[in-house]
């Protein structure tokens, strides 16, 4: 009776389905890798502390960050969202990110006081560094948000998520699939950038990290399609210019501990009603 029931119902759409569903495994996939990745940097670490107990006494060994050697393996985005590698196949590449902190300050915070850092204090300064136009469809992606901006060719997609880590000095240099490219570059603050263009992935086509330092990794994400709407991804132009992402990403109000006290007080009232992103 159950088959002959559903036999009669149609069938849902799966265009768009399947870009979508590898996107979201993807990056699964790298929050395990970061995962592994972690517990294998700490227990290298006890490893160390048993042979150089004395050295290890006086400080933090392996200082990280850019400029250091500090790795793991994967090709993986930072913390919990992570970078996709661009196409289907698997292509060796050092992560972006390694989960030890620079104890530099390259884009350091302006002083005041400080509270724990929140997605909706996110959201609100991602919209306050917007250049001018009607901004709608917030949502929530852990410690990250997104919202639509309404420009002259019409709604475009911004995704910005904030790690704790440093950029992988590594992640220039490995090898990427055919559909990835990467560039690095310093800006005069000292703080690294690093530019991923994807082509056939139009959620994240072009994505922006910027390095503060001490332990703060910046990502501004910009579409070229928008959310899933349960049937596709609608295609859209992209809402801001890799430049315009660029001195987002590099904001000195970002941290991936803290933020301004009053704005995160002022945002978990104003954002309360804002959903968890899917």
């Amino acid at each position: 009776m159950f088959r002959d029931e559903m036999s009669s119902q149609a069938r849902p759409p799966l265009d768009g389905l399947a870009q979508e569903v590898l996107t979201r495994g993807r990056r699964a996939r790298r929050v395990r890798t970061a995962k592994i990745a972690s517990a294998a940097l700490a227990a290298a670490g006890l490893a160390g502390v048993a042979l150089v107990a004395p050295a290890a006494a006086s400080g933090h060994p392996g200082a990280t960050g850019w400029k250091a050697a500090a790795k793991s393996a994967g090709p993986i985005r930072p913390a919990t969202q992570t970078a996709p590698t661009g196409g289907a196949n698997a292509v060796p590449a050092a992560e972006i990110l390694t989960t030890a902190s620079s104890q530099a300050h390259d884009i350091p915070q302006p002083p005041g006081s400080k509270a724990p850092t929140s997605p909706r204090a996110i959201l609100a300064e991602l919209l306050r560094l917007l250049p001018p136009g009607a901004t709608s469809h917030y949502a929530f992606y852990g410690l990250g948000a997104q919202t639509y901006l309404d420009g002259a060719s019409g709604p475009g997609m911004i995704r910005i998520f904030l790690y704790k880590g440093s950029l992988n000095p590594d992640a220039c240099t490995s090898a990427v699939p055919p559909d990835m490219t990467r560039a690095c570059s310093t800006l005069p603050s000292g703080a690294t950038v690093l530019t991923t263009r994807i082509s056939d992935n139009c959620v994240e086509p072009l994505a922006v990290d910027v390095d503060h330092g001490n332990g703060t990794v910046v990502q501004v994400d910009v579409a070229r399609c928008l959310a899933w709407n349960g049937h596709s991804n609608p295609p859209t132009h992209m809402a801001i210019t890799a430049a315009q992402a660029l001195r987002i990403a590099a904001n000195p109000a970002w941290g991936a501990t803290q933020m301004d006290a009053t704005l995160v007080r002022d945002a978990a009232s104003r954002f309360a009603g804002v959903p968890e992103g899917n």
